[in-house]
């Protein structure tokens, strides 16, 4: 068995793969300035961790701030992360420090010289470093389009993002709505015009998707609305009301959700939904089962659903839906860190319930970029032992095991987001 997956890892080392989601900042020059490691490391993930350990949020931005001594900062977190650093998020910043600066563990004896290390090395150049030296990336679809801000495509393929047009917003959504389209909406028909070509334009920019994320505000079951109740909100909203972000009813975001999916219909366009664990310390985490997007997958056939984070803690009902359904994808972006062994087992079990070429296999998720080295690593070395499993199983032999880990790194997201040239 060590020997398979010694063979495998060394292959898919090798290989040159897609990233199916990252937010980090689309140009290099736009990563924060004033920061160290602490502040940097700490933006989320291991960071929710520590606060899972017992860590305050008040401590957590103390340890953030860069303006403050870092020695000081160090013995505030260090007993938690001495608690968390096993987790897959701990693993994946250990694995960033040696990869990317030498430094053989995160702790009291290293803390400075990392951070040395870490101020030294932010000039041009890490991106290349980072991205496709030390993680081996073709491509990373970037959630966040801005047509006024194009990323970087050297090493980013953008992703539209629905949130705005769709309701998901409070009174300033207006601004940015003429911000976007150099127009203020007045009717509902401006508002449906402008949804239509905003979305028009970020497929001739070249997105690859359009993005949904609403599970950290609302349940992801969108009823069929009628027109009538969602214009009936919209009057509302312009006439002067002051919902907050989410009193803008479920009838308006449920209508427009439906209105952009016959959009991406018409249009050929992927859609990438979050499901699952939300990021952060404590959420409703009934919102997120992708069980509630049945009626989605059967209303819009034609549309190709990328399923994000493996649905984890409900990657058995992700595995289900994307065997019943031709429409839906597995997406592992995040799932590698958020828990290593989940990943290994839900991608073994997938292999025996779901086609191979239904499944991508990495997406970082990172806001800042040396944790996608980390991600990306502990992601080969899953992918490394499920397909070991298998192949120790008889399911296949070593050498449809490679073609299968291609599949799953490279020619199921090249095909699924039309990235092949």
């Amino acid at each position: 068995m060590e020997n398979l997956y010694e063979q495998l890892y060394e292959f898919i080392s090798g290989l040159t793969i897609v990233d199916t989601h990252e937010h980090l900042p689309g140009r290099e020059e736009d990563r924060p300035k004033e920061t160290d490691v602490l502040g940097e490391y700490l933006t989320h993930y291991f960071s929710c961790d520590l606060v899972s350990a017992g860590l305050s949020k008040n401590d957590l931005e103390r340890c953030r701030d860069a303006s403050l001594p870092l020695a000081g900062r160090w013995r505030l977190v260090e007993p938690y992360w001495n608690a968390a650093r096993h987790t897959g998020y701990g693993r994946s910043l250990d694995i960033a420090a040696r990869e990317l600066y030498g430094i053989e563990g995160i702790s009291a004896a290293t803390i400075e010289e990392l951070n040395g290390r870490f101020v030294a090395s932010r000039k041009p150049g890490h991106y290349q470093k980072t991205l496709k030296e030390k993680a081996r990336i073709r491509t990373s679809l970037l959630d966040g389009f801005q047509p006024d801000k194009p990323c970087d495509r050297r090493f980013f393929t953008p992703v539209f993002r629905l949130d705005l047009y769709r309701g998901m917003f409070a009174n300033g959504s207006a601004s940015a709505y003429e911000k976007l389209n150099g127009v203020s909406p007045t009717g509902f028909d401006d508002w449906l015009e402008a949804t239509e070509k905003t979305i028009g334009a970020a497929l001739a920019a070249g997105c690859a998707a359009l993005k949904i994320g609403d599970a950290y505000n609302r349940p992801l079951y969108y009823a069929d609305t009628p027109r009538a109740d969602a214009e009936a909100e919209y009057r509302r909203f312009r006439s002067g009301g002051k919902p907050d972000a989410f009193a803008f009813s479920e009838n308006f975001q449920n209508y427009m959700t439906h209105f952009v999916l016959r959009l991406a219909d018409e249009r050929g366009m992927s859609v990438q939904i979050h499901t699952g664990l939300q990021e952060g310390n404590g959420n409703l985490l009934r919102n997120a089962d992708p069980l509630l997007l049945n009626n989605l997958f059967l209303a819009y056939p034609n549309v190709v659903f990328d399923i994000f984070h493996m649905g984890y803690p409900f990657e058995h009902t992700l595995s289900a839906l994307a065997k019943n359904f031709t429409n839906v994808h597995i997406d592992m972006c995040w799932a590698h860190i958020i828990s290593p062994a989940a990943s290994v087992s839900a991608l073994y079990e997938w292999l025996d319930s779901v086609p191979a070429n239904k499944i991508s296999a990495f997406g970082g998720d990172y806001c800042f970029v040396d944790g996608v080295v980390g991600h990306s690593i502990i992601a080969r070395q899953n992918v490394s032992r499920a397909l070991a499993m298998k192949v120790r199983d008889g399911a296949f032999d070593i050498e449809q095991a490679k073609d299968i880990a291609q599949m799953l790194l490279i020619r199921n997201p090249e095909r699924i987001f039309k990235l092949i040239d």
